[in-house]
Formats: structure tokens, sequence, C-alpha cells
């Protein structure tokens, strides 16, 4: 095998990310300083506590203890509590869909009904199909698309008929906070109310957007790697520590083997960055996405609103493509002038095909409101069919620093 070649070829694309823009709602730009040993030979090893005298003693197994990783990941750990409200933390999670699967699997059992979002409401798509999959039973929430908030009155209605024990709230497409003290009131206090929180937990931890667990979540359940610049990785936060503390001793004991290292380490510096930093980069992400959502419709398009009235609470705006040309095309011309967005399907919150654009990347890289308006230029520029690559290049060249990092401290 010539292993060059194949290298060869990821090189390229590192370098074509590189000159790209990146408009995606789903990735993070994570600092140098919370890199630093994504790499290290400590990647390579299981990490199981501190230990004592640098032994971790599970009699008769025994293992290396790292007494430095374990005071990192504990002030990472009191930090999250402290920016969420929890009394629990779990961090060990893979990935948001393995801390989904953690959290349903650790607080319900085989034929329990949990409650989910249907796609179309902006739902994940793995959410029902691991519900299936594990022995649960799955009913669909109730959602007005017009008011852009939850049916609460309905949803107790199906929850209560159905006998369900959990709503497992997993938007991926919104841009306001949902009416979680409503759904709450409605389902009554048996009900496990576990909150996805992948798309704005950096947002929750800068204090800009809902506090779920403060208005009725038992549970957020969250990847690490949207507005919480982070690696991609998991992490679980509980209200109640009876229940915190009994899921995670069915998530410790089976539901993963190792917490990956190096992106354990990662991830806790991410959260100790998100602890000095994350008020004033939450709060210029949300600024930066009105900014971006009022340029476009200057420029003609139609973008959707929150149901605050304004562009967006969040890192997401959405921009309509319908009347602009088939989507396809436009990805190609934006992919022809070095830009990334996500297209989305015109039935997931209706008003027809969109893009979903994210500020949180861009935000982390120091970008503000004369920046939003420049990009929107590019857009109008891309999706109208004129070719404006090196002006794009040239631009995204400027902003390769993570701020509100500990890189700049």
């Amino acid at each position: 095998m010539n292993i060059r070649t194949h290298l060869d070829k990821i090189r390229d694309e590192q370098e074509r990310n590189h000159r790209f823009l990146h408009l995606t709602p789903n990735e993070p730009y994570m600092s140098q300083t919370a890199g630093t040993f994504m790499n290290s030979p400590l990647a390579q090893r299981y990490y199981l506590g501190a230990g004592e005298n640098d032994m971790v003693d599970e009699n008769p197994f025994t293992a290396l203890g790292f007494p430095g990783i374990a005071q990192l990941v504990a002030a990472a750990e009191n930090a999250t509590k402290q920016m969420l409200g929890a009394t629990v933390v779990n961090l060990s999670c893979l990935s948001g869909v393995h801390a989904m699967m953690c959290a349903i699997l650790s607080t319900t059992e085989p034929g329990d009904t949990v409650m989910t979002i249907h796609h179309d409401h902006g739902g994940h798509f793995a959410t029902k199909g691991i519900i299936d999959r594990i022995g649960r039973k799955h009913i669909f929430t109730k959602y007005n698309q017009s008011e852009m908030k939850f049916d609460a009155k309905a949803i107790a209605q199906s929850f209560h008929q159905a006998k369900a024990k959990a709503f497992y709230m997993d938007a991926s497409y919104y841009i306001n906070p949902h009416n979680l003290r409503d759904i709450r009131e409605a389902l009554g206090d048996e009900a496990i109310i576990i909150y996805d929180a992948s798309h704005t937990m950096g947002l929750i931890m800068g204090e800009q957007f809902q506090n779920p667990l403060a208005e009725g979540a038992d549970i957020i359940c969250a990847n690490t790697h949207k507005t919480l610049p982070g690696p991609q990785k998991g992490m679980i936060a509980f209200r109640d520590e009876k229940l915190g503390n009994e899921a995670n001793a069915t998530i410790n004991s089976c539901l993963y083997s190792s917490p990956h290292t190096a992106t354990l380490i990662a991830l806790s510096i991410t959260i100790l960055e998100m602890k000095e930093y994350g008020k004033a980069y939450a709060q210029q992400i949300i600024s930066n996405s009105n900014t971006l959502g009022e340029a476009l419709e200057s420029a003609g398009f139609q973008v959707r609103r929150a149901n605050t009235g304004r562009i967006s609470e969040n890192h997401q705006v959405h921009l309509f493509t319908e009347e602009v040309g088939e989507y396809r095309r436009l990805y190609k011309q934006l992919y022809n002038n070095s830009i990334t967005v996500a297209f989305d399907d015109g039935a997931i919150l209706g008003g027809g095909m969109f893009i979903r654009l994210g500020t949180q990347e861009i935000t982390r890289r120091g970008m503000k409101e004369d920046e939003m308006r420049k990009i929107a230029g590019f857009l109008k520029d891309s999706l109208t069919g004129l070719t404006s690559t090196k002006k794009v290049e040239a631009f995204n060249d400027q902003y390769r620093h993570a701020h509100y990092s500990f890189d700049t401290s």
C-alpha cells in the first residue's frame, strides 16, 4: 500500500479546510490550549482517575493513575455545576449520541415510553431509532410551528395517555428558547425531562440562553462541539443529586470503558474557558446572529425570525432559499466561493428549503458585527452566481486565532 497517496489527499483536505469560511451551525473552533494534548502520548492511555500514589486499585484490577488530569477534570466538573446549576455531572460520554443513549438508558427501563420531537419539528434524526432498539416505546411530542413553541397541554395529554416516563427534548433546529416552564407544569413533577443542549450549551454556560435546569428540566444532555467549542465528545448534567448519582452509577459501570483521555482533557480546558470568557463569547454570538440575519434581509433574502421578534436568540440563522434557486446548485456556488453551509429539508419547521447558518465558529475567531455584514455580502454574491473566492479567502485568512480562550490570556 502506498500510504502517501492517502495522506496527501487528507493534507489537501486540511489545506482546503484552512481556506474555507465555515458557516455551519454544528462545528466549533477549539483553542490551541484545549487542543494541546490531542496528539499527546497520553491520548493512548486509559484514564481511570487519580488513584493513590499514582496507582488506581480496583481490587484486583490496577492501573496507572493521573492526578494532574484528575485535578483538571474536577475543576471542569465544578465549573459545569456552577454554570448550569447542576448537582452532578458526567464528562465521560464519547459523543452527543452516546450522551443521549447514556441519559435514556440510565433513567428509564425496558418497556418504558419516551417522548421525543418529530424531525419535521426540529428533532434529531437518530433519537427514535435508538429508543426503538433499546426496548423502549416511543411517542412524538406536539409542536405549534406557526408559534414556534410546544403545545404543552397536548403534550401532557399524549404523555399521560401513553403512561410515558421521560420526555427527551432533542431539538436541533431552533432559534428561540423552548417554553420549558409550561411543559414542566403540564407534565407534573414525576415526568423526567431531558433537555438536549448540544447546540446551545456554550450559550447556557455564558448565561445568554434559557437555563434548562432552572426552568424545569431534570437533565441536560449534549455534545460538546457547537457553541461549546470543544472536541467531539458528550456530557450530561443533573439537577437532582439522587437521580444524578443513580444514573452515573449505571453510566460509569457499563456504558463506556474509557472516557478517551485526550478529548477529556480538551473538553475540561474548554469548559474552564467558558467559565472565564463564556459570557462575552455568548453575547457576541447572539449579536452576530442578529446582525447577519438583518444584513441578509436588507440584501433581499427571506430569513426566519424567532418567536421573540428578533432574527435569532442563539447561534442559528435560517435563510430561506426556495425562491433563490435549487439547493444543489446553490451549494456548489457557495462551495466554489470557499464557503460551507448546511442546507436543510423544507419540511423541517415549515416555510421551505433553508440554509441553517451558524455564527459560533466565526465568533470564536474574533469576528463581530462589521464582519457579519461583509459575510452577508459574500453570501449574496455566491447565491446570485457571482465569483468572490479570492475575497472570501483573503478575508477568512485574517481570523486564525481562538478568541475568548486561554490562548489570549
